[in-house]
């Protein structure tokens, strides 16, 4: 049941089995699986049903270093969380992200990645992939097509959820499932402790109503930053969990650059190898990444090469999109008048669009488009970085977020070798242009962030070395759990969602014995 601290008052109940803090995709995910396996099961969400301008200020935060837009502009305070604005793009850890190599420092995972194998395969399903081709070969099969090979790199798809707000994807669990009670507009503020158990939280609205919801575990499931902002308030100082000295350090993100132009020579060979697939319904994203023996050979981090096209009918094309996907879906009362009227109006390019799509399989790439050739890098399980608090508190008398964001040398290395090897890997279909400014200080101001924050409560087996241990429990405290990116110790350059949503499956099995 969906319920509203705004409007409504708890009923005095027996304590939950588990109360979930976040209803975005870990938090959604960890209470339908616990509600299959017959846990009572309560969400705090701080937002409404959709995004709110009042709940969003809880995120307004102030950066240092680099310029980071993810901070503000890839967050979001609601019912779904991110998923209700992210493009549902799901790819696994490589398995050297798992390992500890030599030449990076702070390298690997305490366990390997055979150990969520089988959590990645049940997060598919969950995920509305189920049906998805999940081998890459298979996939080009199914076009007709045979996998490209490029020298040093290792080709790869990653794959786009079909539905991507898992609000509406598990909306009938939500609110109809009677395992599940999920209230809106109830911030977690602080916890109860005694005894080394977390005995409650209290949840506040913006405007002071309180209530302290009781349950036997409890799982903080806000966020890459909002989990360390969290646990970091001073009010919580000398809890087990700073022990390590770690919280709020080494926070990743992913650089995202266009790092060089590509003057193509065999456009037909190009699209083949790079334009977007489209197979049974479902959307796949071909890739190439750095092998791991060429990674080794230049001491550099994950690093992975895709093609950005870049057209100026772009916004056009998504725009057509969504209003094509809308009327597919029998959604038409979310199609205005003004959409139908753009929709007839561009009907050329719907038709191109159309052919490409249902014959050919592909995304339309038009003739004019300027082909860049795009990197997405990890940055270094050991950064500079950090979440902290400024002395700003927010409505809800919590700190506010301080971002310190910092890219080293080893990233740019990273960028430029990915680049160098591209350019011979690629020479039989284009002349690789790098950027004027890749190989000089400059550049290291045109990396982007991928939205994607992770790091700064490190999951490690010692209290020393870690804030959580390997089941995610926050480090003595006997039932207080937290699952988000922010527990990875190594990023990889693979978007995190995937990866979180294998860890709260994991989590769910554990807690579905206690």
């Amino acid at each position: 049941m969906i319920n509203d601290l705004l409007l409504q008052t708890p009923a005095e109940t027996s304590p939950a089995d588990v109360c979930i803090i976040g209803a975005g995709a870990a938090g959604i995910l960890l209470a339908v699986e616990l509600a299959r396996a017959g846990k009572r099961i309560v969400v705090l969400e701080g937002g409404g049903p959709d995004v709110e301008d009042a709940s969003q200020d809880a995120y307004r935060s102030e950066v240092s270093g680099l310029r980071h837009n993810g901070i503000h502009e890839g967050r979001f305070r609601s019912l779904g969380g991110s998923t209700t604005r992210w493009g549902g793009q799901i790819l696994e850890l490589d398995p050297i992200d798992f390992e500890h190599r030599s030449w990076i420092s702070g390298s690997g995972w305490p366990l390997p990645k055979d150990a969520l194998t089988p959590y990645y395969a049940r997060a598919i399903d969950l995920e509305g992939l189920g049906q998805a081709t999940l081998d890459d070969d298979a996939v080009w099969r199914e076009i007709g097509m045979a996998s490209p090979h490029f020298a040093n790199f290792e080709t790869f798809f990653s794959r786009w959820c079909p539905e991507t707000n898992f609000a509406r994807l598990h909306g009938a669990a939500l609110r109809d499932d009677p395992h599940i009670d999920v209230w809106l507009h109830a911030n977690a503020a602080s916890p109860v402790m005694q005894d080394g158990r977390v005995r409650g939280i209290v949840a506040k609205t913006l405007t002071g109503k309180s209530h302290t919801f009781a349950a036997h575990s409890f799982v903080w499931c806000m966020g890459g930053i909002e989990s360390s902002r969290f646990f970091l308030q001073p009010e919580l100082n000398g809890m087990p969990w700073h022990r390590s000295g770690l919280l709020g350090k080494h926070f990743q993100d992913h650089l995202i650059a266009s790092a060089a132009t590509l003057q193509v020579t065999d456009r037909k060979r190009l699209l083949d190898a790079f334009a977007n697939v489209f197979s049974r319904g479902y959307k796949y994203h071909p890739k190439i990444r750095l092998s791991p023996a060429e990674q080794e050979k230049y001491g550099t981090l994950n690093v992975a090469a895709l093609i950005f096209f870049q057209t100026e009918s772009a916004n056009a094309e998504a725009e057509l999109k969504s209003t094509a996907k809308k009327l597919l879906r029998g959604k038409f009362s979310e199609v205005t008048g003004s959409d139908l009227s753009f929709f007839v109006r561009n009907a050329p390019l719907l038709a191109r669009q159309s052919w490409a799509y249902t014959v050919k399989h592909r995304a339309y790439v038009p003739p004019d488009a300027r082909i860049e050739l795009g990197i997405h890098c990890e940055q270094p399980p050991e950064t500079t970085s950090s979440i902290q608090l400024s002395s700003e508190r927010d409505e809800l008398g919590m700190f506010r977020t301080r971002l310190e964001w910092n890219i080293s040398d080893l990233e740019l290395h990273s960028i430029r070798t990915c680049v160098g090897v591209a350019t011979d890997a690629l020479k039989d279909i284009a002349h690789v242009v790098p950027d004027p400014d890749l190989a000089t200080e400059k550049f290291r101001y045109k990396c982007g962030d991928g939205y994607h924050h992770m790091g700064g409560m490190r999951m490690a087996a010692s209290p020393q070395d870690g804030v959580v241990d390997l089941n995610l429990k926050l480090h003595g405290i006997e039932n207080g759990y937290v699952c988000s990116s922010a527990v990875f110790p190594c990023s990889g350059f693979s978007n995190p969602t995937h990866t979180v949503l294998a860890l709260a499956v994991r989590l769910a099995d554990h807690l579905a014995t206690q």
